[in-house]
């Protein structure tokens, strides 16, 4: 086990042994009456265990917000039923025991190397694997003559409508100012396919409703289920400036 609040998956993102992980925000602009109904298609129940959030539907969804996930109420038989809940999106490991803000490692994303081998990820990886429901997310590319500390180009991805799922993990862990625990995601993001690649090179794993129940099964194929990067096609780019997604109280705001 790594030793509190370290762990070998900064030394290898800092070391540049691999691309660093970029999705920092998405959407979901759909309610869980839809999230039942797509469920129900395939027989498989889900329990809300807390009440839904009044978070407007288009307001952006960041690292540390609270955001749904689903997981199996049997991990073993996923296909038996689900529980949703909203909990804290940028994972912190059940081996970190010092307060939350002490960890600092970018864990909003599971590089898909990695995501079954680096301790952060790994027991997670094994055994709590969940589903977050999206109806997009957001890609940025630097303009032509872009210099640091400048704007970046923003581009929200979709896929002609419906609710998809990245493929996450949830663990439960209790750093010292959150003794009666604390659960958290992630999700995994690889390489980026087509669609993406000449803007970032990165693309979280967007699920179908079928896909997300395989990557479910701990017997099933797990990362290798989507190893490939889609091919183009795959998804639809939009430029979108922030403030096309920002509510007219956000925007009062800035």
């Amino acid at each position: 086990m790594a030793a509190a609040g370290r762990d070998p998956l900064a030394a290898t993102l800092a070391a540049g042994a691999l691309s660093c992980p970029m999705c920092n925000e998405f959407h979901f602009t759909d309610t869980r009456a839809a999230i039942d109904a797509a469920f129900n298609q395939l027989s498989v129940p889900v329990r809300w265990a807390d009440a839904a959030s009044n978070r407007p539907s288009g307001e952006p969804i960041r690292p540390t917000d609270r955001a749904t996930i689903l997981r199996p109420v049997d991990a073993a038989d996923p296909a038996a039923g689900l529980e949703g809940l909203d909990i804290r999106w940028w994972l912190v490991p059940a081996f970190h025991r010092g307060p939350v803000k002490d960890w600092r490692t970018m864990c909003a994303n599971a590089p898909f190397e990695i995501v079954d081998t680096a301790p952060t990820f790994k027991t997670a990886y094994q055994a709590r694997r969940c589903l977050v429901p999206l109806t997009s997310f957001i890609a940025y590319s630097e303009p032509k003559g872009w210099h640091k500390g400048q704007p970046k180009m923003r581009h929200e991805i979709t896929w002609g409508g419906g609710i998809r799922y990245f493929a996450g993990l949830w663990e439960r862990s209790y750093p010292a100012d959150v003794p009666e625990g604390l659960e958290s995601f992630t999700f995994v993001v690889g390489a980026a396919c087509a669609d993406v690649a000449a803007i970032q090179e990165r693309t979280p794993a967007v699920l179908t409703l079928e896909q997300g129940m395989g990557w479910l099964d701990l017997e099933g194929p797990g990362k290798a289920g989507f190893a490939e990067p889609g091919g183009a096609g795959t998804y639809v780019v939009a430029h979108a400036p922030r403030d096309a997604v920002m509510s007219a109280e956000m925007r009062r705001l800035v």
